[in-house]
């Protein structure tokens, strides 16, 4: 961040990111949750077609920004944040006419990399700009309007698609264009940390930095499993709430909940359990919550209780969310840190790929064979693995830990 940068362009900087932060999830679940019923229930297609464009998407979009986070870093947060935000927009309109396979995942991966460029960059320049405040209220901050965006945008989504789907999809392409315009405006210009001569130089060298972070590097993979969890609110569980209603208007509901509780909840929840667990064991704890919630499926036959179990997903969801930016920036340099969020986006990009086509495909597969909680038994069962590795992992890495406060605080090195 600039030195210059005055207190005043600081904070309208945060807020601004803030509002497009909001604005984002609002555009993206005004389509995302509607495209996999769409794609069944419209087009015609199987769960694991839907389920493969949805994990192309995240694969592309969560995969490159391991290196459009390094690109971030040299060439600047803000400008990297625009041009994401126009490249979506592209994607989402294009989306809104797609008919094929080929072009629907063709037009979800031109979707993905406009968000490979903002990812990474809009959350090193918040935590970036929120030097001087305590980054966790921010980024709890972030997480809250993001689920306020995202329990709205369904609702508009399910009332536009009524008309058509290709209106939602050009909807929610406008929303990215305003973005951009908001951050032209109003976020000023953080400043790069890189030369034009050593760009590449530069980006691998940042990403050497991460790599070598074995603590980080190991978080990183346990995120895979809460991943997978993740996404089944894109994928299986609308599937779900459609085959038990028969109505795509079941969809909203299931947003408006899962957001619901992190607005109320996240901040205070989050503030309250960081006293008492540590980032990685609140990623374990929460991981198993979610998938306790998706395996509790499999025991339900009505919409009731499908919300019911989504609620319990939620509560581990909103424990998870904050903490993992939280601990990224913890980690990160100042001149390091869309390096180190887009490595940790790749977490999501592979946890992606396994929850959207595997937990498609599970769908559609558990019912031929009669095993209709196939998927959600396999959910439950990653939610127990997260945590027990979380728990290992902190055994395995305690006597080192112990090891070095305790040479810490020798006489010899005091």
């Amino acid at each position: 961040m600039e030195h210059t940068l005055s207190h005043r362009k600081q904070l309208t900087g945060i807020i601004v990111l803030l509002t497009t932060t909001g604005l984002m999830w609002f555009g993206f679940f005004m389509l995302i949750p509607l495209l996999a019923v769409h794609i069944t229930h419209d087009l015609g297609m199987g769960a694991a077609i839907a389920g493969m464009v949805l994990a192309v998407r995240q694969f592309t979009q969560f995969g490159l920004g391991l290196f459009t986070g390094a690109l971030a870093d040299w060439a600047g947060y803000r400008r990297m944040i625009m041009l994401g935000m126009l490249v979506r927009a592209l994607g989402f309109i294009w989306i809104a006419w797609a008919s094929d396979v080929l072009t629907l995942t063709l037009s979800a991966a031109l979707a993905a990399v406009g968000g490979a460029f903002f990812e990474s960059s809009s959350k090193a320049a918040l935590a970036s700009l929120s030097k001087g405040y305590k980054r966790e209220t921010i980024f709890s901050l972030s997480a809250t309007v993001g689920n306020l965006g995202m329990s709205t945008g369904p609702l508009l989504g399910v009332a536009l698609i009524k008309f058509d789907f290709a209106l939602v999809g050009v909807i929610a392409g406008l929303v990215y264009i305003v973005n951009f315009f908001l951050l032209w405006a109003f976020v000023p210009r953080i400043a790069s940390t890189g030369n034009s001569q050593h760009a590449v130089q530069q980006m691998f060298s940042n990403l050497g930095k991460v790599w070598h972070n074995k603590p980080f590097v190991i978080i990183t993979a346990l995120m895979v499993g809460y991943y997978a969890l993740y996404s089944q609110i894109n994928i299986t569980l609308p599937l779900e709430a459609a085959r038990l209603t028969g109505t795509e208007d079941s969809v909203s509901l299931l947003y408006v909940i899962n957001s619901g509780l992190a607005i109320s909840l996240q901040f205070l929840s989050v503030r309250y359990l960081s006293h008492w667990f540590k980032s990685t064991t609140l990623i374990g704890l929460g991981t198993l919550v979610a998938g306790l919630g998706l395996f509790l499926i499999s025991f339900v036959n009505s919409y009731l209780g499908l919300i019911a179990c989504v609620v319990i997903y939620a509560l581990g969801r909103l424990v998870v969310e904050p903490t993992v930016a939280l601990v990224v920036s913890e980690h990160a340099t100042d001149d390091t840190l869309a390096s180190y969020f887009g490595f940790s986006a790749l977490a999501l990009g592979i946890g992606g790929v396994f929850g959207n086509f595997f937990g498609g495909w599970m769908f559609d597969y558990g019912r031929e064979i009669g095993i209709p909680g196939l998927c959600w038994w396999v959910f439950g069962a990653i939610g127990v693995g997260v945590l027990l590795a979380v728990l290992v992992i902190q055994q395995v890495q305690r006597p080192a830990r112990l090891s070095l406060e305790a040479t810490a605080s020798s006489p010899d090195h005091s």
